[in-house]
């Protein structure tokens, strides 16, 4: 039988509209591609290369982290519990066969807990870092005794225990412990009451005043783009969507995918574009919550930064690990200045605005995302700074666009910020 142009035409049609459209409610998505927008929920993505510096000996590692991939929240988990519960009343079995055999993790007693992969994520930077830099590993011992680290964490299991899951893969083989030559190594845990360094949300008052209503360009924005999000739900799940509930199923779809490396169940239920709106959103939420768009978020990292100074001047350690929150990595940028190039983010921001803006946590905020300061120095014994965020080095503003600074040039762009006092910050 000889096909005619039309009905080649037609076949090809038919084809691509099975690629790309929706079957009864169905999205199929590219998991990498998915991993890549789920915001502060993102797994970490790490580099393809390390950023290795030739001509320059490290001195000092300095690291703010943030915990590894976690168990939702208690409002989460409650979250999604509820919207798994509604869409058990859906008649649409074909957009909702994966709940025949659906089984919830995401239990109230794990709610918050470092998961498997977040353990994991942790271990590997670790291990990262010491292939990187051994002649730094092997100069923090004094024989036996791990006299170069300093190591901190919030008052909170997942951040100690994102600590101890660096310090597993940073000093595997470098001692006597076990198969693995295990070291242990002391970590200090700040309490949370006067944590100024790790958990400063908690303890600063003007902050919360200042930032007592900085979910409303957020809220406005849901309200406007997952309208038509929920009503297509509505339509074909046949059961009440509303614009809550499609952010509900995007936590579901965030960490089944963190949890099980699953993008067949809640993302399914979801368009790529649906998934960019939620990442929007959840910027939004941040932007104005942790970052740029209160301008108390450029001061409260005050007392850390004054911190992570004074190491690189006294030189008192090889290696400086404080492992914190969303929070603290990202008010660490903030008052750095760095991914600042965006005009200021709104809900009604042009599209254009939205697709090319810096401040993005599914890049700078991701799970296990990191702040690192090397302090360098050459032939010539001059010393210089390198930052790098998530292990991709940063230009620093008033470092003239150079990814490595000097020193003086380091301290003399922040020199004013640092004049800062913490109590006088966030005195209410």
């Amino acid at each position: 039988m000889q096909l005619t142009f039309p009905t080649l035409a037609l076949a090809a049609l038919v084809c691509w509209q099975s690629l790309i459209l929706p079957t009864h409610g169905q999205y199929h998505h590219d998991i990498n591609w998915v991993k890549r927008h789920l915001g502060s929920k993102s797994p970490y993505p790490v580099p393809e290369n390390p950023a290795t510096l030739k001509g320059y000996t490290l001195e000092q590692l300095q690291l703010v982290v943030r915990h590894g991939s976690r168990y939702p929240s208690d409002g989460d988990t409650e979250d999604i519990a509820n919207i798994l519960e509604k869409l058990q009343e859906s008649k649409n079995k074909t957009a909702l066969a994966w709940l025949e055999d659906y089984e919830n993790d995401f239990t109230q007693e794990r709610s918050g807990a470092l998961n498997t992969q977040g353990q994991l994520e942790q271990y590997l930077h670790g291990r990262r870092v010491s292939e990187q830099y051994p002649d730094l590993i092997d100069s923090i011992f004094n024989l036996d005794i791990p006299l170069g680290i300093k190591s901190a964490s919030s008052e909170s299991e997942r951040t100690s225990q994102s600590a101890t899951a660096f310090h597993m893969g940073l000093f595997e083989g470098q001692g006597d412990l076990g198969k693995a030559k295990q070291v242990a190594i002391p970590l200090f845990m700040y309490p949370r009451e006067g944590d100024k360094l790790i958990a400063i949300d908690d303890n600063c008052p003007a902050w919360d005043v200042a930032t007592e209503n900085s979910g409303a360009e957020s809220d406005l924005y849901q309200e406007k783009s997952h309208k038509a999000t929920a009503q297509r739900l509505t339509t074909d799940l046949g059961i009440d969507i509303t614009v809550s509930d499609v952010e509900y199923i995007y936590a579901g779809c965030c960490f089944d995918i963190s949890h099980q490396e699953r993008e067949d169940t809640f993302c399914s239920l979801l368009s790529e574009q649906d998934i960019l709106e939620s990442e929007y959103r959840e910027d939004l939420s941040y932007y104005y919550k942790y970052s740029y768009g209160t301008s108390l978020n450029e001061q409260v990292a005050c007392a850390l930064a004054q911190d992570i100074v004074k190491h690189i001047e006294e030189k008192d350690a090889q290696l400086v690990l404080k492992v914190g929150h969303t929070q603290t990595i990202l008010f660490l940028q903030t008052f750095l200045g760095v991914h600042h190039e965006d005009p200021v983010l709104y809900a009604n921001s042009t599209q254009s605005v939205i697709d090319n803006r810096v401040f993005r946590t599914s890049n700078i905020g991701t799970m296990a995302s990191n702040v690192a300061f090397e302090l360098l120095s050459n032939k010539k014994g001059e010393q210089f700074v390198r930052v790098l965020v998530s292990e991709i080095p940063v230009a620093l503003p008033g470092c003239d666009g150079k990814e490595v600074c000097p020193l003086e040039t380091f301290k003399e762009a922040l020199a004013s910020k640092l004049k800062c006092n913490f109590d006088e910050i966030c005195a209410k």
